[in-house]
């Protein structure tokens, strides 16, 4: 049975006239009937008994306005719902960004967010600096969060926030009553950072060379998440990362950071990035300054 069929002899049903229904569909009374006829000629069933003040349901007439009635109701929810499908879609962002946004900082923004805007959704893809801006650049991510030492063409920077590397540690840490250190102070104890080839393993060895000291790491490891439980649960383990990282988790849990003064440890910089000369939506525009706003807050 064709939609059309179904929809013609339900105005009939409904209404209980062919003019009726003619009125109802704004078509005229040929076509309804001839639509009506057509049904009951492929069914091989009466569905009406045509009488001079109207058209009277036969008992399998009845039968099919129950199936007609349920499948316009389905069929208007099957719609309902693509349509929310389609603005869900509409208002989903998706962000990219190394675990180090990934593990804590980013989830707790994103949460705040749909608090105030629940019919915004978000995709996060958890990716080392240069494949953020990679995908930002070919359009699968709307927004980077990125660990930057230069800027990168193709890429608008809507924001830079400071990203120096510091020392997390407990507050009991021997280190701890210090104000500031200096990385020779971290040779004597054991040291959790990241594996080779990030920005921050990168500036840390290069300050290390500098100061004429080499140190080794005890735990390397490129999860954030690994790093925070080895300085929890070891009582003199150093932690690398940056405050934006950690914000909101380490005063809770009885850790401390504390700051690195070899300048090229604060060479580094988060950077929150975007396609070169896109038009941004409306929520997009919300959620980039309410995501810029905490990160000043978390780097202060």
């Amino acid at each position: 049975m064709q939609e059309l069929n179904l929809r013609f002899f339900h105005s009939v049903a409904k209404t209980g006239s062919l003019s009726a229904a003619a009125e109802e569909l704004h078509v005229a009374v040929s076509a309804v009937s001839r639509q009506v006829t057509n049904l009951e000629q492929r069914l091989d069933i009466k569905l009406f008994n045509r009488q001079p003040r109207g058209m009277q349901l036969t008992e399998a007439g009845r039968l099919l306005q129950a199936y007609a009635l349920r499948n316009q109701l389905q069929v208007s929810s099957v719609i309902e719902q693509m349509h929310d499908v389609m603005t869900r879609q509409q208002r989903k962002i998706t962000v990219a960004c190394p675990d180090g946004m990934a593990w804590h900082f980013l989830p707790s923004v994103i949460s705040e967010f749909i608090t105030q805007c629940p019919d915004t959704c978000f995709d996060l893809h958890m990716v080392d600096s240069v494949r953020a801006s990679e995908l930002v650049k070919e359009g699968e991510a709307d927004i980077a969060l990125t660990f930057s030492l230069s800027p990168d063409i193709g890429i608008h920077v809507v924001s830079s926030h400071n990203a120096a590397i510091r020392a997390l540690m407990s507050k009991h840490h021997p280190l701890a009553s210090k104000a500031e250190l200096h990385v020779a102070d971290l040779s004597q104890y054991p040291l959790s950072m990241s594996l080779n080839g990030s920005t921050m393993r990168y500036l840390f060895d290069v300050a290390c060379s500098l100061s004429g000291i080499s140190i080794q790491p005890s735990f390397s490891c490129d999860s954030l998440g690994a790093t925070y439980t080895m300085v929890c649960e070891h009582p003199n383990m150093v932690g690398l990362c940056s405050a934006v990282a950690v914000s909101g988790k380490t005063q809770a849990e009885g850790l401390v950071l504390k700051p690195l003064l070899e300048p090229q440890l604060a060479l580094r910089s988060l950077q929150v990035q975007v396609m070169a000369e896109r038009q941004m939506p409306a929520h997009m525009k919300a959620f980039l300054g309410f995501l810029d706003h905490r990160l000043i807050t978390a780097s202060q």
